[in-house]
């Protein structure tokens, strides 16, 4: 990407997404947007907005809770300051399943935090359009740059920038595929930040039979649903609740469509355990740093302080109301026990935190000696002279 540019962008998109990429056709038209437009319905333009709107009412109310810092003492002031990014990619799939939500689960939170500039990539259909839900939810995020570029390349093109058609960006958001995860692996090694480690989903259920076990199992294949290598895994407190949520799992996933991926993932990543209680439930759940882990159990709210590490915990719900921003929370979210250490997407994902250190003439006499000192134990003999310049010349 960084020696060959457009050229490797436009090889990869022939050989893996049958479009002949070029300069002049990368970029979405606004006619493309209009055409896009024509093509949604009323109702499922409703529905994009109240997803955006639920979405956007929490991330202004994070970008609220976040306040700049000042310690000031009689030496100087000292503080932390939130800034916003300039420049991010939002990368959104566009294969089996168009993940619009994503998009909007990436814009949204960065407007709020004050972010100026964003593109967005995402894989042409087969007809060298972009999906009309992706369009229309991008026009409703205030997005007008959307190129039409897929898979480990796009990531490429967003982290490079690519020769008259796109400039590099700072930070790159959005799920994928597993070559788009290990591309923004490669992307974060080369300085463009990412948002959070990702690779198939999961879930995991903790259930202890006061729930329907109908929804025990809609929600473990409502994940499985995302690919063949989604795992779904629920532990029960008894065998008795383990037994009932496995004969409903076979009853849904037989009247699941023959081409669902629940159908791959279930049979390889699709698990049911039986703990002794709901407290070792959960202590498995922190070992397994989940995705997703759904509390179906009776008093849930009283086990959310048991929970470590975890991408998002759902308490009594249904994981897939998240998916859609109905609680305006979002669903881009560390995988692969990434969770031990990551956040999932928010307000602050899209910013970054600046010292501001101010000290008076005074205190930097009083401090030259010791900072000299200190530097000379280190054996940096410029920097304890830039510190005895302050006392010499004060």
């Amino acid at each position: 990407m960084r020696q060959r540019g457009f050229d490797a962008v436009a090889e990869y998109s022939r050989k893996f997404d049958g479009f002949g990429l070029t300069r002049s056709n990368t970029a979405v038209t606004p006619q493309e947007f209009r055409e896009a437009r024509a093509l949604v319905s009323i109702a499922e333009r409703r529905a994009i907005i109240e997803m955006k709107r639920r979405i956007e009412g929490f991330a202004k109310f994070q970008r609220a809770a976040i306040k700049d810092i000042m310690r000031k003492t009689r030496e100087g002031t000292t503080a932390l300051v939130f800034k916003p990014v300039e420049r991010i990619g939002v990368y959104v799939p566009g294969g089996r399943a168009p993940l619009f939500s994503s998009l909007v689960m990436a814009a949204v939170p960065a407007r709020c935090a004050g972010v100026k500039d964003i593109v967005v990539c995402t894989p042409p259909q087969k007809d060298g359009k972009v999906n009309p839900f992706v369009l229309v939810a991008a026009e409703a995020c205030g997005v007008n740059k959307v190129f039409k570029i897929g898979g480990a390349q796009a990531i490429g093109a967003m982290a490079y920038g690519l020769d008259r058609v796109m400039a590099p960006v700072d930070l790159i958001c959005g799920p994928g595929n597993a070559f788009v995860s290990a591309a923004k692996q490669q992307a974060a090694a080369g300085g463009t930040r990412i948002d959070v480690p990702a690779g198939p989903s999961e879930a995991l259920v903790i259930a202890d039979g006061s729930v329907s076990p109908a929804f025990v199992a809609a929600d473990m294949l409502a994940q499985a649903e995302h690919g063949p290598d989604s795992a779904a895994i629920c532990i029960c407190t008894s065998a008795k609740a383990a037994a009932m949520v496995a004969a409903e799992l076979e009853r849904q996933l037989a009247a699941l469509p023959p081409g669902s991926p629940a159908r791959q993932s279930i049979p390889k990543w699709g698990r049911i355990f039986v703990a002794k209680s709901v407290e070792e439930a959960v202590e498995a759940a922190n070992e397994f740093a989940p995705e997703h882990l759904e509390l179906l159990v009776k008093g849930a709210g009283r086990l959310v302080p048991l929970v470590r590490n975890v991408g998002a915990v759902f308490v009594g719900t249904a994981e897939a109301f998240c998916d859609y921003g109905m609680s305006g929370g979002n669903h881009i979210l560390p995988t692969g026990a990434a969770a031990r250490a990551w956040s999932g997407v928010s307000v602050q994902t899209f910013g970054k935190l600046v010292y501001v250190d101010e000290l008076t003439g005074a205190a930097q006499r009083k401090l030259a000696a010791v900072s000299a000192r200190l530097a000379r134990m280190e054996g940096l003999e410029a920097h304890a002279r830039a510190a005895e310049a302050r006392d010499a010349n004060g």
